[in-house]
């Protein structure tokens, strides 16, 4: 398995954002920048449909093996590539520092598969909580679990 992961490693690392990606378009002057980040604002509060992941970064959600398949020193190698990448994209990862790494995992193939909005100027950082821990995603890793306001 160990050589699968590490040509997984080497595919995750040829995804990152291409230098050129946003110079493929003409030069923007500082108020057409402007505009456009205002579009991509106003897509984003709007909810407006979007592209999976995988559209933008060109892995496939089949390529990557079940967690229970992966040693937790493979799960770290893939995960920590992957993350590596999504910042080429300009997202980010905010998990709990106690987070365990099937989980991580776990998350970050919902990203690849869900619908994601790429930023030219800004970052958009995935936290995974919802605010409330009842019904969050992390579970028993929710931080607002950890929070002096949160009272069960």
């Amino acid at each position: 398995m160990q050589a699968y992961i590490n040509f997984l490693v080497e595919d995750i690392v040829a995804a990152h954002r291409p230098q050129d990606y946003y110079s493929k378009s003409s030069k923007n002057s500082e108020d057409e920048d402007l505009e456009e980040s205002l579009r991509d604002s106003e897509m984003f509060v709007s909810q407006e449909k979007r592209t999976g992941f995988e559209g933008y970064c060109g892995l496939k959600r089949e390529s990557f093996p079940p967690k229970e398949q992966l040693s937790e020193d493979q799960l770290i190698q893939v995960t920590t590539a992957f993350v590596s990448m999504m910042n080429s994209w300009n997202l980010e990862v905010a998990f709990p520092d106690d987070l365990p790494q099937p989980r991580r995992y776990e998350l970050l193939m919902d990203i690849l598969v869900g619908p994601v909005m790429i930023f030219k100027h800004g970052i958009y950082c995935f936290d995974f909580c919802t605010g409330n821990p009842e019904g969050c995603e992390l579970g028993e890793y929710c931080p607002c679990l950890k929070s002096e306001y949160y009272t069960p």
